[in-house]
């Protein structure tokens, strides 16, 4: 019996250490790099996400890794380097194998020129200086974008002179006469804030020209990374407002993506982390207000890591439905660990038995033995055997384990074993002769 509880504790210690220990693997928070470009607001954005999740004790850590543009990231990530990246859409698209996961927010492509300028069309850029805007260190990505809008109004590359600007030096550059007009495609219309057509706007006492890029849907067709847009009037704000009505242009997205091979559950918490917490990112980072569902369909430009997917369809499965194969699994290698327990514990329990049986059959024979004992020396041998089974029963672990039915027929078969041969003594001793006592006969089993 007591061996019995201790098997069953130790199953019992076992088993909940096995659940402590899958807890624990399950709670465990899952550290995930992401790289990032070096631009304020995007760097702003993903350290509130990494401060909020690790503050609100999430499964997710995030590791911010600065980078210095959309294809560095894109090579750290497709290396192996980081798990998450932030791209712009043209990057992913041609240079990555890694999954979108979420629109963090969309760029507007801008071509503008300064109040009281002739240019009116995309066309009317022959012969022009237009200034790139960068926020990186190279302006090439924009300046390829805009080399293909210039391409689909057949004006040649080399008709129009490119100059590379940063944000704070589109003022100067127009005011000093080297630029005619603006091509940008830096930052949301969330909040209706622009640091280049602010600049633009204040070069000339007249509203700044907005030139409408009226074939979108033709470059989006041709380039699938870039997005038809509409600039609703009043976009950027302003007394008349900027622009004095609404125009086609070109949207760049930024993304969140994920390497292909990240685990679809994980994606999903990412996915939903960014999400439901958009609100509570935006106090630290109003770029957050920015953050948009991608399409689910299949065929984009850019692939939808499944674990997106589930989180935007509705599709995640629960933790039994994820898990359903290795409860039943578990529950049968339990039953099994339960009955091959059983039968360890029914072996050892066989074996005090049956020497208890065997011990109780040689003390009978004793008692039998002694009732036609005929000399004291022949009781001398008896007694000397049942001392024997004496020693026997405490010197054997087997029949130490005894539980109290066998133990209960051993001692009685002792005490009677003993009785018999005092009493035999005793009749020698007053002269009475043997008198036969039948041996017992085996109790036929039950049926």
């Amino acid at each position: 019996m007591r061996k019995m509880v201790m098997v069953f504790v130790a199953a019992a210690l076992i088993s909940v250490a096995g659940v402590a220990a899958a807890l624990h693997f399950w709670e465990r928070p899952v550290a995930l790099r992401i790289a990032a470009p070096q631009l304020p607001e995007d760097v702003r954005l993903l350290t509130a996400a990494a401060h909020l999740f690790a503050h609100q004790h999430k499964h997710i850590r995030l590791h911010l890794i600065q980078v210095a543009d959309s294809a560095a990231a894109a090579a750290l990530v497709d290396s192996g380097g980081a798990d998450l990246a932030v791209m712009r859409a043209d990057v992913a698209a041609s240079s990555s194998t890694a999954q979108e996961l979420a629109i963090l927010h969309r760029n507007a492509v801008l071509l503008t020129a300064p109040g009281g300028s002739r240019i009116r069309r995309v066309a009317d850029l022959r012969g022009k200086r237009i200034g790139v805007v960068h926020e990186i260190a190279s302006m090439e990505p924009n300046a390829r974008l805009l080399e293909t809008i210039l391409a689909q109004y057949e004006v040649p590359r080399q008709q129009v002179s490119l100059v590379s600007l940063g944000p704070s030096e589109v003022g100067a550059a127009l005011a000093a006469g080297k630029i005619d007009a603006v091509f940008s495609a830096t930052a949301p219309l969330a909040g209706g804030e622009n640091e280049v057509v602010g600049a633009v706007a204040a070069a000339a006492k007249k509203p700044p020209v907005f030139i409408p890029i009226d074939e979108a849907k033709a470059v989006s067709k041709r380039l699938p990374a870039f997005e038809p847009m509409e600039i609703v009037q009043g976009a950027f704000g302003g007394d008349p407002p900027r622009p004095t009505a609404a125009f086609d242009s070109l949207s760049v997205n930024v993304l969140l993506m994920a390497r292909s091979s990240l685990n679809d559950e994980i994606a999903a918490e990412v996915t939903r982390l960014f999400f439901s917490h958009k609100g509570a990112l935006a106090v630290a980072a109003p770029l957050a207000n920015s953050i948009e569902a991608p399409s689910t369909d299949r065929g984009g430009a850019i692939a939808l890591h499944q674990g997106a997917i589930d989180y935007l369809d509705g599709t995640e499965k629960s933790f039994f439905e994820k898990y359903s194969d290795a409860f039943y699994i578990g529950a049968m290698l339990i039953s099994l660990a339960a009955s091959g327990a059983a039968a360890l514990l029914t072996r050892l329990n066989v074996a005090p038995h049956h020497r208890a049986e065997a011990m109780t059959e040689k003390l009978l024979s004793i008692i039998v033995a002694a009732h036609g004992a005929g000399t004291p020396s022949e009781l001398d041998g008896l007694e000397r055997d049942v001392d024997s089974a004496v020693t026997q029963l405490l010197s054997e672990k087997r029949l130490r384990g005894l539980d109290a039915p066998g133990l209960h027929l051993v001692t009685l078969a002792l005490d009677q074993a003993r009785r018999v041969i005092e009493d035999r003594r005793h009749a020698m001793s007053r002269g009475e002769t043997v008198v036969d006592f039948p041996a017992p006969r085996s109790v036929p089993p039950a049926m």
